[in-house]
Formats: structure tokens, sequence, C-alpha cells
């Protein structure tokens, strides 16, 4: 009797092993998930962000002094041009909210926007706010960026 007694004690411990060993390995899967499902987030939302800001300055040169050799940038334009490409081809709302299928996805949290004439360049600093679509995992998600585009014109082997 003294045996099977063991035996049986022996058969419990090693189910509650194998079931912590498996809440381990799902727990572990679930955060890699989100992991990846998180980083894949920041680098489309950097991508486009990146097409926005270079678009811009590209929008806003001022044309009328490239023959001359001189790349200048009209800053107010670029900035405008940014906000209409952050709300019409990114489908952010007013306080910059990104939704899909009327479910919140992130938020851009713009921190500075500055634009220099010359040499043209636009940068964005701001962060990416989302959150974890695990319960058990940390809420909210803060991902910095910064964004910049220079437009620099070579004016070697020019009409002179």
């Amino acid at each position: 009797m003294g045996s099977t007694r063991i035996l049986q004690s022996r058969r419990g411990d090693t189910f509650i092993f194998i079931i912590i060993l498996v809440f381990f390995i799902l727990t572990l899967a679930a955060v890699l998930i989100e992991y990846f499902r998180i980083e894949s987030l920041y680098q489309q939302v950097e991508y486009v962000l990146q097409r926005g800001v270079n678009s811009a300055v590209e929008y806003a040169m001022q044309d009328e002094y490239r023959r001359d050799g001189h790349a200048l940038l009209d800053t107010e334009i670029a900035e405008e041009r940014l906000y209409e490409y952050l709300h019409e081809s990114m489908a952010l709302d007013s306080g910059l909210n990104k939704y899909s299928n009327g479910e919140w996805v992130y938020e851009l949290e713009i921190e500075d926007i500055h634009a220099t004439e010359s040499p043209p360049r636009l940068t964005l600093d701001g962060t990416l706010r989302t959150h974890s679509i695990f319960s058990f995992l940390t809420g909210e998600v803060r991902l910095p960026f910064s964004i910049s585009s220079v437009n620099i014109r070579i004016t070697e082997g020019g009409s002179e």
C-alpha cells in the first residue's frame, strides 16, 4: 500500500507540473505574438509617416528658386500638407486617432513639427500610443518616433 500512495502522489505532481508548463508556454506564446503585432504596427505607421513627411516636403518646395540653385521650403505649406496627409491618407480623425471597423487601433501624439526653410527639412517627433489585445499584458504601449525628410539639390553641372 505504501508504494501505491507514493506512485499516486507522483502522478499528481506530474499532472500539476504539466499544467504549469502548458500555462508558461501559452503565456510566452501570447507575449511573443503581441510583441510582433506591435512591432509590425509600429513599422507600418513609421513607413506611412515617412511617406507623408517626404510628400509634404516635396509639395512645399519653392520651385521658383531652384533655377538659381537654391532649395527653399515653404514651412507653413509643408506643415499644412502633412496634416492633410495624416487626415486624408492615413484616415486619422481630428484627435489623430486611427479606427478600424469601428474599433480604436492607435493614436499619434505629435510632440513637435520642426520645419526649416533652408536647408529644406521637416521633422516630426511624437509617440504612437496603442494598447495590448491581451488583457493580462500591459494595457497601454507608447512607442516614440522621429521622422525627418530633407530635400537637397545638387547644383553641379547646372546651366550657368
